[in-house]
Parts: structure tokens; sequence; C-alpha cells
């Protein structure tokens, strides 16, 4: 006696119709539409906080050159995304030999987001073309002027810090002010009443 394996009836195979595929795809490109615009507000936040955060870094630079002695240096690393604070200070295997720069400890270090980078710079009208490079404070005390410009997917910035002021200013924005030195003895009036 052959008992007989039970057999199973096949459903037919259906697939999705043209229609479901076509309300499917609506709703993901309503969804979509919905979504994206946050994304980039988003982004833009980020951007933006990021040529704050390089503003401030820009200030303190001007901080801490105007109340110590020691020489500063504006670090840009483009292959890392990352701007930091830099200071010749003693080295501390050799306090006796001779100074090295090194990151500046009390200052955080800004990181870019991914789309944005430093697309050029100069010091004293000076531009810095490097993927890596530092500006840095002179050994006098004095420092140049520092322009830096910003530039991401969603916006850009550019803030100068002018080498006799401590507040940089984003020259990018409406009303922003840049304060430019007067000769007053070039142009013939040193003697002005004040």
């Amino acid at each position: 006696m052959h008992a007989e394996a039970p057999q199973f009836r096949r459903r037919p195979q259906r697939g999705f119709s043209l229609l479901e595929v076509v309300i499917v795809c609506a709703i993901l490109a309503i969804i979509a539409a919905m979504a994206a615009p946050r994304f980039l507000v988003v982004e833009r936040q980020r951007e933006e906080k990021a040529i704050t955060e390089v503003e401030d870094l820009l200030r303190m630079f001007a901080f801490r050159n105007s109340v110590g002695t020691q020489q500063l240096g504006f670090h840009y690393d483009k292959p890392a995304g990352m701007v930091s604070l830099w200071i010749l200070d003693l080295n501390p295997k050799d306090p006796e030999g001779p100074r090295l720069w090194q990151q500046d400890r009390l200052s955080p270090v800004v990181e870019l987001p991914e789309s944005m980078v430093i697309d050029g710079a100069s010091a004293d009208d000076i531009a810095v073309r490097d993927d890596v490079w530092t500006i840095t404070s002179n050994p006098d005390g004095s420092r140049p002027r520092i322009e830096v410009s910003l530039l991401g997917r969603e916006t850009k910035g550019l803030v100068v810090l002018e080498n006799y002021s401590s507040v940089p200013v984003r020259a990018d924005k409406d009303g922003a002010v840049i304060r430019v030195p007067i000769d007053l003895d070039r142009e013939g009036r040193a003697l002005d009443a004040w």
C-alpha cells in the first residue's frame, strides 16, 4: 500500500498592477517633497553654526593675541575638515629647547560639516592656497588682517578680522560694517579737531 503524497494546489502568482505601482510612487514622491526641505534646513543650520564657530575661533585668536605674549596660529586642515588655534609654546619634553607649535588646549577645534570647506583665506591680502595652512601672529605681538571665505552646499560666509579689531565681522551679511583705518596725516587732516 502506497500512501499518496498530499497534493497542494498552487495559487496563481500575482504581481503588482500598474495602478498600484503608480500609487505607491506618488505617495513616496509626496513624502520626499515634504521631507527634502527639512533636510536642507538642517544642512543650512549646520553650515551656519560652523561659520559662527570659525568667527568665535577668530575672536579667541584676537583676544589671546591682545592679552598674551605667545605667538598664535589660525590653522586649517582641509583633508580633516578642521579649523583650530595653535600656540608657539614650550616643548614639554625639553623646556629649555626651542618652542614648538602645539594645538591650543583652551580653544575648541571647529569641525566643518562634510559639505563645507574654506575656499579662500588671506593674511594681509596675501592668499593662502594649500590644503593645510596656518596664519600666524607676528613675533612682535601684532597680527595680520585675516579674511576667511567658507563655502557649503547651502550657505556661504565671509569672515574678516581686521588687525586692529578684537571682533571678527561677517562681511557677507547685509549691514556689515568693516572699518577702514584712515591716515589723517596723508589726508592733510592731522590737526583737525575731533
